[in-house]
């Protein structure tokens, strides 16, 4: 038996699932330290059920991009690029936002080091040139470090041997390492490095509480922590890489929504109370975005969800006027602040209890809106959505539509270019559903000379390298498989050089046995 939670902005989801048989869910508004919403959720889809048989709990959290947000719990980095001579016109951060380098004190050096695309050196590195870096980094109170060595992810032993020479000088201190994190691509790899390396604070912070919920309610449960691309980690894995959790919200929900529906490829739009997150399904899994994502204004390269999001949601507040949709939410304020709730604040929920087309009895029904509103209202949220459906799809043909959350009732009847628009049973709980469906991923991003080896080797090579990755993360290799890999030729370099990208994913080897 498993036990699915996400953790949003205005709602804490969970499901109680055995052997892909929903046995029970619960929802409740998210509270402020989000251990009391989570620890509530637990207890409650566990009443009347034997805790031994919970075999794991697998757990979504928005804290950390809120954390990001706020700009708070963010650790002191420091930002070695091993590069020798070269890149050093572009710094670290350059593509910053000024407030979050002002906000957060970053130390960044070039050193030597550094790798040609085809693995020859740049340069060596420098032992006694990181030993005087550390010995700045100790005066400073440096409470993290990220290293990001030009074309480490073709070979990374520059980076690690940075990393054992830190570790010697400093003794216990969170490093993050490019190789691990990010794609090729310099500036948007050591972007990801930098923010995974100012994470490791938060994440400390937030799955440490985790770990206590599960002591305080007397659980033998494995904690495992979701992902941007729709797998999962243990809680050494997400505190080591807490940028791989980083937005895993929208993920859940497609993954919910496929298992639910049964539909391997469409469009999933997932309706909560301050957002709607919309994203494709290719073959039961989110696609994958292609392009640099940012996350707060900073440009990164690693492994996420293609999603769209719009600040449309049942919380969404209604202006006085036209354009009437706010991109203000009243969050989860919405149960005291919002007209079906005694409160004074109109929002999009109003306008559908008024109509009696909610999915749930509001305590308050005793308020009139105009149909006039009810009208332009209903017409923006059509807008809104068919402009972020038509932004998505690949192509001009029609699509299937499956609509989750909480807020699925404001969804209109019809949309352009859907043909068939589905409304599965337990859609609003569909995000701890995707939660608690997590497999353990592995995967694989080279770059190879097609000189010295064929195509068929080159494959082979990457698609060994993404299994094993996945059964070193814990999956059983009975039930590994390739679910992704793509061929990316470089034409700007000599020797028929190729990007190769693979993913395999498998079931936890410890549910299984």
């Amino acid at each position: 038996m498993r036990i699915g939670i996400d953790v949003g902005g205005t709602n804490t989801d969970s499901v109680l699932i055995d052997n892909n048989k929903i046995i029970s869910s619960f929802k409740t508004n998210t509270s402020e330290d989000i251990s009391s919403s989570v620890k509530l959720c637990i207890s409650k889809v566990l009443q009347n059920q034997p805790k031994e048989k919970i075999k794991s709990i697998i757990i979504g959290t928005t804290h950390l991009i809120n954390d990001l947000l706020e700009r708070k719990n963010l650790s002191k980095t420091g930002v070695i690029r091993l590069c020798g001579p070269s890149t050093r016109l572009l710094k670290p951060l350059c593509d910053w936002p000024s407030d979050i380098k002002k906000t957060n004190t970053f130390i960044t050096n070039f050193t030597d080091g550094g790798l040609e695309f085809d693995g020859r050196e740049i340069s060596a590195i420098n032992k006694s040139e990181i030993q005087k870096l550390c010995e700045i980094y100790k005066k400073k109170n440096v409470e993290s470090i990220a290293i990001t060595g030009i074309f480490a992810s073709v070979n990374p032993y520059q980076e690690l041997e940075v990393r054992n020479i830190i570790l010697n000088e400093m003794g216990i201190i969170p490093v993050s390492m490019s190789h691990q994190i990010g794609r090729i691509g310099l500036l948007e790899r050591e972007n990801a490095t930098i923010l995974n390396a100012m994470l490791s604070k938060s994440a400390k912070k937030t799955f440490a509480n985790l770990t206590k919920i599960i002591i305080d309610l007397d659980l033998k449960s494995k904690i495992y922590i979701t992902q941007n691309d729709g797998t999962m980690a243990s809680i050494n894995d997400a505190l080591n890489y807490p940028i791989f959790s980083l937005s895993s919200g929208p993920t859940n929900s497609m993954r919910g929504a496929a298992f639910l529906s049964g539909i391997k490829d469409g469009i999933v739009i997932d309706i909560g109370g301050t957002s709607t997150d919309i994203g494709m399904l290719i073959n039961n899994f989110p696609k994958e975005s292609s392009i640099a994502v940012e996350f707060s204004g900073i440009r990164t390269n690693f492994r996420m969800a293609d999603v769209l999001s719009i600040p449309l949601g049942g919380g969404s507040i209604i202006n006085q006027e036209a354009p009437y949709l706010s991109h203000k939410s009243l969050g989860n304020l919405i149960t005291t602040e919002s007209l079906s709730f005694g409160g004074r604040t109109k929002t999009i929920t109003d306008i559908f209890v008024n109509q009696n087309k909610s999915n749930f009895i509001a305590p308050n029904q005793n308020f009139k809106l105009s149909n006039d509103l009810i009208k332009s209202v209903e017409k923006e949220i059509y807008s809104k959505i068919s402009i972020a459906v038509d932004k998505m799809k690949t192509d001009s043909k029609n699509i299937k539509a499956i609509v989750v959350g909480g807020g699925s009732f404001i969804i209109p009847k019809k949309l352009d270019g859907v043909d068939l628009i589905k409304f599965p049973e337990f859609g609003e709980v569909a995000n701890a559903i995707g939660s608690s469906m997590a497999q353990i991923s592995g995967y694989s991003e080279k770059v190879f000379s097609t000189t010295d080896l064929s195509r068929d080797e080159i494959i082979k090579i990457s698609k060994n390298e993404a299994v094993q990755n996945a059964i070193k993360k814990g999956a059983d290799q009975n039930t590994v498989e390739i679910i992704d890999l793509e061929e990316i030729p470089l034409s700007y370099l000599p020797s028929n050089a190729i990007t190769i990208k693979t993913r395999a994913v498998g079931n936890i080897k410890s549910e299984l046995n």
